[in-house]
């Protein structure tokens, strides 16, 4: 039996990106190197700022940045995080 996977869903507003298209969007300290870590460690979460929509049986990953989540969490004061 094939494990089953969380099921997000995503707002209607929602405007999924690739890293690079990203990186352009959000300007300076968004690399792709800077983007890759937030999501690694932990800053970002799945289903909320970013997913994996690579095919079934892929092994890499296909990562869509969701550019209204990362705006909502950028307007938030460092603080407050």
């Amino acid at each position: 039996m094939k494990p089953k996977k969380p099921k997000f869903n995503l707002p209607s507003n929602t405007e999924l990106v690739t890293i690079q298209q990203a990186s352009l969007r959000l300007g300076k300290g968004f690399s792709r190197r800077s983007i890759l870590r937030r999501i690694d460690e932990g800053e970002w979460e799945e289903g909320t700022h970013w997913i994996d929509d690579r095919r079934v049986g892929s092994v890499k990953r296909m990562i869509k940045i969701n550019l209204t989540a990362v705006m909502e969490l950028r307007g938030i004061p460092s603080a407050y995080r």
